[in-house]
């Protein structure tokens, strides 16, 4: 079989269900129902054949999901592998404007929806033109009249179910991840065959993942996070994943208690919350071989209360363009007393991931020096959707530039020491504060404006505006929050104002973002009298 033929890339699911179609796959605790990798493959093999023979999707098309961790996302995906459409999850907290941008841009032919978004979608209509719109329904709609046509059209779908495969290779796109952008609009990462299959390798061989693997999806799956750290390895490796509609902390011990999973990922944020929890103490985690944190650093103070359980949590970095699995601290080969010693690293590379620090040169930089951390290998993504431009910005040569500043210690472990980017990351969010000063300069009070990252002990950091108002200007906090609620997701609005006399800024009159955190830095509001 010749390299450019390789239809079966796209049909992992199918090539699981020869060795394990009777075993549970997928067990959805919001329903309280488990598919086998046998359901699994029918209920896409259904989908597929809806989407070739009835609305005549051709490969290269889009199909788009907006919706919660279900099991129709599922259907979508491997449809999407069967068809050689590309599967295209938009993110939930994404505003109306936002949504309607991403969609004129990547046009989808198909929108599946869940009922709960409902009122969001009707909205999104007047905004996108896409052909077709099914809604995933679960009585969750807010009392919103649905004029769409359900899932069940496909779930009871009987006309032809053969088609025939279309010629898939290792560059052909499998989906669209948004990652975030520096210029606002999220940018569409384009992730291959080949990425997805080396993803699940990387993890099957750093992590020694079988079929007796299970693990809790903590992660939504419209991130990377959510469908390739954990769920697509141990799916390929005969594992069993559970999922809900969203993080619940109560629910995730039950599952740990209860459900046995062999493995926890998730951000900062969810175990910081999850060891907040009263039944924190009690949980069982003796079948966990490990839990690991990824998007943002997790405080000693965290970690240290999984320590005292005796379970061994460390820290992880990727991102979506990188694959996203890049670094991960060995736990599985680690005590931990040892695992301890190495609490603020973010560990050493996966099986098929090439690291370098490197200088402004591009230079690769010897131990123990900072630099740019940049990543290669048949992980990383192929580009931007329609972005030449940010795609020659971050991939380089075969390299991903990852923006952030990092150092190797002489074991070979990588620790994470800056952000190169203007970038912040709250809840596991990427907020690129030019978006928001973008928007909030549209306000004819508003002067001049920085935001900033704050310290906060739920989301890890949060953003602050420090504003100057034009003169004879009058503004609230109020006010300014209510205008970003329409034009921005929730996460990216502001917790905090500044109201200041003046922006401090440099000889040359740039804005001087170090002094304004020096001055501002403190989770709190301030106003014009008090500066």
């Amino acid at each position: 079989m010749e390299l450019s033929d390789l239809s079966w890339l796209g049909d992992l699911l199918a090539n699981r269900v020869k060795i394990s179609a009777e075993k549970e796959a997928v067990y959805d605790l919001d329903q309280k129902r488990g598919y086998s990798y046998q359901d699994l493959n029918f209920r896409a093999e259904r989908l597929a054949g809806y989407l070739v023979n009835e609305l005549n999707l051709e490969k290269k098309e889009r199909i788009a999901f907006l919706s919660r961790n279900r099991i129709e996302m599922f259907d979508g995906f491997f449809a999407a592998g069967k068809t050689g459409t590309i599967f295209v999850p938009y993110n939930t907290r994404l505003s109306v404007v936002e949504l309607a941008e991403l969609i004129k841009n990547e046009s989808p032919r198909v929108l599946f929806y869940e009922e709960f978004f409902a009122e969001k979608v009707q909205q999104l209509k007047n905004k996108v033109d896409i052909e077709n719109y099914f809604v995933l329904s679960d009585g969750e709609n807010n009392n919103i009249e649905v004029p769409d046509s359900g899932y069940q059209v496909i779930e009871n779908y009987e006309g032809e179910k053969a088609y025939k495969s279309p010629e898939i290779n290792f560059e052909d796109i499998h989906l669209i991840m948004h990652t975030g952008g520096t210029t606002g609009l999220p940018k569409g990462a384009k992730i291959s065959h080949r990425s997805v299959l080396y993803n699940s390798l990387n993890e099957i061989v750093t992590w020694s993942i079988n079929q007796q693997d299970s693990a809790h999806i903590l992660l939504p799956l419209f991130h990377t996070g959510g469908w390739h750290i954990l769920t697509l390895p141990i799916l390929q490796a005969g594992g069993r994943i559970l999922i809900n509609r969203a993080f619940d902390p109560g629910l995730s011990l039950k599952v740990i208690e209860e459900e046995k999973p062999s493995l926890v990922f998730g951000a900062a944020t969810i175990f910081r919350v999850l060891s907040q929890q009263d039944d924190f103490y009690e949980t069982d985690f003796s079948s966990v071989r490990w839990v690991m944190s990824g998007a943002a650093p997790t405080p000693k103070e965290v970690m240290k209360k999984y320590w005292d359980k005796g379970i061994k949590f460390c820290a992880g970095y990727g991102l979506t363009e990188g694959g996203p699995n890049n670094l991960s601290v060995p736990a599985d080969f680690l005590s931990l007393a040892k695992l301890k010693n190495k609490y603020d690293s973010v560990g050493i590379p996966f099986y098929f991931t090439e690291v370098k620090i490197v200088d402004e040169e591009g230079r690769e930089l010897p131990a123990e020096e900072e630099g740019e951390l940049i990543f290669s290998g048949p992980q990383i993504f192929s580009g931007y959707w329609n972005n030449e431009e940010e795609t020659r910005q971050t991939l380089k040569n075969g390299w991903v530039y990852t923006g952030d500043m990092a150092r190797k210690d002489k074991d070979g472990y990588y620790y994470i020491v800056g952000r190169k980017k203007n970038m912040f990351i709250s809840g596991g969010e990427n907020i690129f504060p030019p978006e928001i000063e973008n928007k909030l300069y549209k306000m004819p009070e508003i002067h001049e404006v920085c935001v900033i990252a704050v310290p906060d002990k739920k989301w890890g950091e949060v953003g602050k505006a420090v504003i100057s108002l034009e003169e004879g200007a009058k503004l609230e906090k109020d006010e300014i929050i209510n205008f970003l609620k329409e034009k921005l997701a929730g996460y990216k609005i502001p917790k905090y104002v500044a109201f200041v006399k003046e922006i401090p800024k440099n000889s040359v009159g740039k804005i001087v973002s170090s002094q304004i955190e020096k001055e501002y830095g403190k989770p709190e509001d301030n106003n014009l009298e008090e500066k």
